[in-house]
C-alpha cells in the first residue's frame, strides 16, 4: 500500500482501516470519492456465439460506492475522427468485496446478478459540475401541492396533494453535462412517476421508472444518464432494479430551464419530500481493466478510461 494511503497517526499497513483511511482522504483530498458502479446488460448468445436481442443479466447501476481514485494518466489528448479520444489510466481502490455487498443498493440478499466487481466494468466518477440547483435557500423551487422550505441543505415539501416539485432554472447552460443526480427522502412511502428537464423552447426530457417507491426515512441516490435521444437505464433500492425510460425532445445545445420530480403517494398533510445535492455534472468512466491486488480490506484494480469528449471541439462543431 503506498505510503501516502497511511496517516501519521499510526495506520500500519498489516492493520488498514479502509473506511477510516477513505473518510480521511475524502475531506483532505479529491481523490476519495463517491462513484457510480456500472455494469452493462448482458446479452443471451445463439448456439454460434452470436448476441440475441434476450438480456440474460440486466444492467447494474449503483450509486456511493466509496473508492480512492490515483490517477496515473488523467488525459493525453490523442485525436481521432470527429473528436476526441481522451484516455488514461488510474488505480482505484474499494473496500473488500464482503463490504461492497452489505452496502443498501449491492445487498446481496436482493441483487443475486451481482457477486463481485470484473473487468470491464465501469466505476463512474463526477469530472466537474456543470450546473447545481440550489438547495440551501427556496429560491427558483416551487409546487403545485404544498409548501416549500430549506434547512440549508435540502429542500422540503410538505405535501397537501400529489404533484411536483420544480426547480426554474431560468435558462442555465448544461451543454458539457452528461449525467444528472440527486437525493430523495420521505416521511411516508413515495412512488417517484417520473422526472423532467426541460429546455426554453420547450423540448423535454423524461424520466420515466418503472413502480419505484422511495421508502420512508432514509436519502435514496439516484444518478442517470442526461442525454439528448432515448436509453435504457436503472434505478437500485436495496438490491431491487427499477427499469427507467429516458428519452424525450431535449435539445442538449439548448439551454436548460426546468428540472422537476413528479410523485404520488400522499395521504396526510404532514407527508413531506425532500431533495438534495441536485448535479447535472461531466462524468468520466473507468473501465477496469486488471486486478492488483487483493486483501481482507482493500481491493486494488487497474482501470483505463476508454474514451472522452473534447468539448471545445463539440462547441465549436454544434
Amino acid at each position: 500500500m503506498p505510503g501516502g494511503l497511511i496517516s501519521n497517526q499510526g495506520v500500519r499497513p498489516g492493520a488498514l482501516n479502509m473506511n477510516r483511511v477513505f473518510r480521511a482522504l475524502r475531506y483532505r483530498t479529491e481523490q476519495a470519492q463517491y462513484v457510480t458502479y456500472h455494469r452493462l446488460p448482458i446479452y443471451k448468445t445463439d448456439d454460434y456465439g452470436v448476441p440475441s436481442g434476450t438480456v440474460g443479466s440486466p444492467e447494474i447501476l449503483l450509486p456511493d460506492l466509496p473508492a480512492i481514485i490515483r490517477p496515473a494518466v488523467t488525459a493525453d489528448y490523442s485525436q481521432e475522427r470527429y473528436g476526441n479520444n481522451i484516455i488514461g489510466a488510474a488505480r482505484v481502490y474499494t473496500p473488500n468485496i464482503k463490504t461492497i455487498k452489505n452496502y443498501p443498493n449491492f445487498d446481496q440478499d436482493d441483487n443475486t446478478n451481482f457477486n463481485e466487481i470484473e473487468g470491464w466494468d465501469r466505476l463512474i466518477t463526477n469530472y466537474r459540475s456543470v450546473f447545481s440547483p440550489s438547495t440551501t435557500g427556496t429560491t427558483n423551487w416551487s409546487t403545485d401541492a404544498g409548501a416549500i422550505t430549506s434547512d440549508g441543505e435540502s429542500i422540503t415539501n410538505t405535501l397537501t396533494g400529489n404533484g411536483y416539485i420544480r426547480y426554474t432554472a431560468t435558462s442555465k447552460n448544461v451543454l458539457e453535462a452528461d449525467r444528472l443526480r440527486f437525493k430523495i427522502k420521505t416521511n411516508f412511502t413515495l412512488t417517484l412517476t417520473s422526472g423532467t428537464s426541460t429546455n426554453i423552447t420547450p423540448e423535454t426530457l423524461t424520466y420515466t421508472p418503472t413502480s419505484f417507491t422511495v421508502p420512508s426515512g432514509s436519502w435514496v441516490t439516484i444518478d442517470l444518464p442526461f442525454i439528448s435521444g432515448t436509453t435504457a437505464s436503472s434505478i437500485y433500492r436495496d438490491g431491487t432494479r427499477y427499469a427507467v425510460t429516458v428519452g424525450g425532445t431535449y435539445d442538449y445545445e439548448k439551454n436548460i430551464n426546468l428540472f422537476q420530480l413528479n410523485y404520488t403517494g400522499y395521504g396526510a398533510t404532514s407527508n413531506t419530500v425532500q431533495i438534495k445535492e441536485v448535479d447535472f455534472y461531466k462524468s468520466v468512466s473507468w473501465h477496469v481493466h486488471s486486478l492488483k491486488d487483493m486483501t481482507d480490506g482493500y481491493i486494488i484494480f487497474n482501470c483505463v478510461r476508454t474514451r472522452g469528449r473534447d468539448d471545445a471541439r463539440r462547441r465549436a462543431e454544434d
